[in-house]
């Protein structure tokens, strides 16, 4: 039998499924002690990573423009709370705190906001965290999507705000810091749509 009759009589194979470039890979589980900046767009449904991250987190901080948008897709039992941000930068700090005390927080901002503002906010978390001891070299992963098509990649905490810098406005990221903390976080139950203020 020659190769051309083997090729010919053999049973086609079944396609292999590929990821198109426009598929938003896997992201990490949660988990206690993690910090997750996700910028999200207020008008519209919520982004992958925002879904895959509430539907996980036991704190979500928020910007008071996203409150409609976050009430539609707040799990029960999540507690919510909008953040305080301006001059004094609260936010950061207490988001900070909450992955210190063993909880999974995500901070959601919205998205497409002047790249020094953003920048901002991103300096705020590491400041804050360096602040709590976190090592410069804490692992982070950055999710950068744009237009379908998603980019990932891994550096430390101390090339963090340089790394975001380097992404135009119109780039929705998804940041996460790994856990600092100690262990979990303790359950509770909490009544109502979990949304504070």
């Amino acid at each position: 039998m020659s190769i051309t009759e083997f090729i010919t009589t053999a049973p086609p194979r079944p396609a292999t499924a590929r990821r198109a470039a426009t598929t938003l890979p896997n992201f990490p589980a949660i988990e206690p002690g993690q910090l997750w900046l996700i910028e999200v767009s207020a008008d519209g449904t919520p982004s992958a990573p925002a879904r895959h991250a509430v539907d996980g987190a036991n704190v979500v901080i928020y910007d008071r423009v996203l409150a409609g948008l976050l009430s539609e897709t707040l799990p029960l039992g999540t507690y919510a709370e909008p953040a305080v941000d301006g001059p004094t930068g609260a936010s950061a700090p207490r988001c900070v705190r909450f992955t210190g005390d063993g909880w999974s927080v995500v901070r959601l901002i919205a998205a497409r906001l002047p790249q020094r503002e953003r920048a901002g906010r991103v300096r705020e978390l590491v400041d804050a965290l360096a602040a709590a001891m976190a090592p410069s070299d804490l692992a982070v992963q950055i999710f950068a999507e744009a237009d379908g098509i998603c980019e990932h990649e891994e550096t430390g905490l101390d090339r963090l705000a340089h790394l975001v810098a380097t992404h135009p406005r119109d780039t929705r990221l998804t940041i996460v810091i790994a856990a600092q903390g100690s262990g979990a976080a303790r359950a509770q139950a909490v009544a109502g749509n979990g949304l504070a203020g």
